[in-house]
């Protein structure tokens, strides 16, 4: 409640009296403000966490605690939900009186006379900051809370060091400025999906500064049920990612040596489902559509296939399966050149096959 517009209201009289001992209640911060947006009193709580006494608080406006992470958009929406009678709930990082940020989950409740006029506002902030120290992970991993749209609130060091930022610098907008462009929209979305569906979800992103990082955003609730926005947990994947693309490329290299050769080939691997196919495969299937087996594709089951085609009486089917399973089970480890197709067992730990159409087939 720190920003500086003021209610339209400036009558003080018939005001009901509200006791700010009474609500000084397991260590939560209250302050309450005249219908002008004025401090009129504070609790102990207030005093020890924010630094200020009271008499620095009492006649002051709540922006005595503004630390410039909420813009004129986000207090205009607070003030207009309180104003109209309602009960705001959300957010807020402040500063204390030293210049330390805090993050804070914040109830603002207006009071009304018995005519029904708001005379008051009692808001109530809850600290964060610790709870979400407690979510966060050991080792390697940051951690940061966002609200529903995404502005941060809270970052931890391992975070501010995995983004190459200041914990300062990732809190508002600046978590998602930190990222790609496209990849903080995606976050975005993913945070969002996540308050709405209530559950986990993962993505992997991309930092200004060429980090690769492994995001796994799970909703956040308070005591009440209302989901508040995600704690968003980072970790480095970098070597993940540059193992993928080694693979990728020698996918790529073993794809190009494949195209290469005139005779149609397919690898399979131990289970018996198709890896690889070349293009003098995919020509050849072209031209024979009726043939179950050379109709096989990439992510095919090899066995099914084969037994699909025996069903259809295809005879060297048979022969072509009973060489198959003594490859694929290790019974043999020569290459078997019964039927059609030429098989070459894989010298690997999963073993595995080449398939070659037989010039003479």
């Amino acid at each position: 409640m720190s920003g500086d517009r003021q209610p339209e209201n400036d009558r003080d009289s018939d005001a009901p009296h509200i006791d700010v001992t009474s609500l000084d209640l397991g260590g939560d911060v209250v302050f309450i403000t005249d219908d002008q947006g004025r401090i009129v009193d504070v609790n102990d709580a207030f005093v020890r966490v924010t630094g200020y006494s009271k008499r620095e608080a009492i006649g002051a406006k709540p922006n005595l605690l503004s630390s410039g992470y909420q813009d004129e958009r986000f207090y205009k929406d607070l003030w207009d939900t309180i104003t109209s009678g309602q009960v705001w709930e959300g957010q807020l990082v402040d500063r204390r009186r030293d210049g330390a940020l805090r993050t804070h989950h914040a109830t603002i409740s207006p009071v009304q006379d018995h005519t029904g006029r708001i005379t008051h506002y009692v808001a109530v902030e809850r600290d964060v900051t610790t709870e979400l120290g407690r979510h966060g992970a050991v080792g390697s991993t940051g951690m940061l809370h966002t609200d529903l749209t995404g502005r941060c609130v809270y970052a931890d060091g391992r975070a501010a060091s995995l983004l190459g930022r200041s914990n300062s610098d990732l809190l508002g907008p600046g978590f998602l400025r930190s990222l790609v462009a496209a990849d903080a929209d995606a976050l975005r979305e993913v945070i969002q999906m996540a308050a709405e569906l209530g559950r986990e979800h993962r993505l992997d992103v991309r930092s200004e500064k060429g980090a690769w990082l492994h995001v796994e955003v799970a909703p956040l609730s308070v005591a009440s049920g209302s989901v508040i926005g995600a704690v968003c947990g980072l970790e480095d994947v970098a070597d993940q990612v540059s193992v993928h693309r080694e693979l990728a490329r020698r996918d790529a290299f073993v794809s190009s040596v494949l195209d290469a050769l005139d005779d149609p080939v397919a690898v399979v691997d131990g289970d018996g489902t198709v890896a690889v196919v070349n293009r003098a495969w995919l020509s050849a299937s072209a031209a024979s559509k009726g043939d179950l087996l050379l109709s096989l594709r990439v992510g095919d089951d090899l066995r099914t296939a084969v037994r699909r085609a025996i069903d259809s009486g295809d005879a060297d089917a048979k022969v072509f399966g009973g060489e198959l399973h003594r490859v694929l089970t290790g019974m043999s480890g020569e290459r078997q050149t019964g039927s059609r197709f030429q098989i070459t067992p894989l010298r690997t730990d999963d073993g595995g096959a080449v398939l070659r159409l037989r010039a003479d087939a």
